[in-house]
């Protein structure tokens, strides 16, 4: 595919859709909706890239799954026939205990044709990572897309939810070095499913959206150790458990620290259904997407905008409803 450039006024438009956590083909009416509303959202909004930002399936028996590959495939078939460039990476619900991640990648490798086109691919640990490149007027790289791939769940003594491994991080300063993307402006955008830990900072910082993640359990480490008279205690059951919450991994292996080294503008991710707001952290917005699949919990459903302006060198996003479409 062609490389992706800002069009004649100067404007870029990405949207991303994620966690669509499709269960089936043609028999499941959510996912129905989910399609539905994917294809009226991009007939309206024309954009330059669309980004699917992980737990594009469902693919564990415990769900009732029974066949995710042919639901990959369905998904595949929907994107080529839309014909929209596409950025995808993958969340920890869509290689459970059917299908692995090298399973769906070798699909979008023989059978997705209207893939942006992916730069510095590096692959570890059955985690693709890659670089989009967006273009001005003149051809010259004005913004890249980082897609990193966060991982699904790690052993439970240490976190319950993967955390971005310093072999991605050591890959993501090496990229940026080459580009010479080393802090000289904040044009850059990052694309993973899992939130990093500094989220919870940020949600005390939200400059729109919403902050109503019900606390995951696995987060037992932000949870005051005291019980409800101030005392001391392991027992989990006495903690007091903060009303909301961010779904990140316990350990932070300081990928945000590198972050501000680059000309990252801000992160977006999906995982926390109900959390949807933007967020400014230490200078870099911290961003959730908008849950955008009937088939799994959150009550409003959508997608998030993310407009470029190359003239302007400003950055801007929103959520839009699926309902007000």
């Amino acid at each position: 595919m062609a490389s992706l450039k800002y069009n004649q006024d100067n404007k870029f438009k990405i949207i991303q859709f994620t966690d669509l956590h499709l269960a089936g083909v043609n028999s499941n009416d959510n996912d129905k909706k989910t399609y539905e509303n994917i294809k009226r959202t991009l007939d309206k909004e024309s954009p330059d890239l669309v980004v699917y930002s992980g737990d594009i399936i469902d693919s564990s028996k415990k769900y009732g799954v029974n066949n995710p590959e042919e639901s990959f495939e369905y998904f595949i078939n929907f994107l080529n026939e839309l014909a929209y460039p596409v950025a995808i990476t993958f969340g920890n619900h869509d290689s459970e205990d059917q299908i692995s991640r090298d399973d769906l990648r070798n699909m979008c490798d023989e059978k997705l044709n209207c893939h942006a086109e992916k730069n510095e691919i590096y692959l570890i640990n059955d985690r693709e990572n890659y670089v989009i490149e967006i273009k001005d007027a003149d051809d010259d790289i004005k913004n890249l897309i980082f897609m990193i791939d966060s991982g699904d769940y790690e052993k439970p003594e240490y976190s319950y939810y993967a955390w971005i491994n310093h072999d991605q991080i050591s890959w993501f300063n090496e990229v940026n070095k080459k580009y010479g993307h080393t802090g000289s402006s904040k044009s850059d955008l990052i694309f993973q499913h899992i939130p990093l830990p500094e989220y919870w900072q940020a949600s005390e910082n939200i400059i729109s959206g919403e902050f109503k993640e019900s606390i995951a359990q696995n987060l037992e480490w932000l949870e005051k150790s005291q019980d409800l008279d101030g005392k001391p205690t392991s027992d989990l059951k006495n903690k007091i458990i903060p009303e909301y919450g961010v779904c990140s991994p316990e350990l932070n292996s300081g990928f945000f620290t590198e972050i501000l080294k680059s000309n990252a503008w801000g992160m977006f991710v999906g995982h926390d259904h109900d959390n949807s707001f933007d967020s400014i952290y230490k200078g870099i917005h911290l961003v959730y997407g908008q849950s955008s699949g009937y088939n799994s919990y959150g009550n409003k459903k959508g997608a998030r905008v993310i407009n470029l302006d190359a003239k302007s060198d400003q950055i801007s996003t929103e959520i839009i409803f699926f309902e007000k479409i």
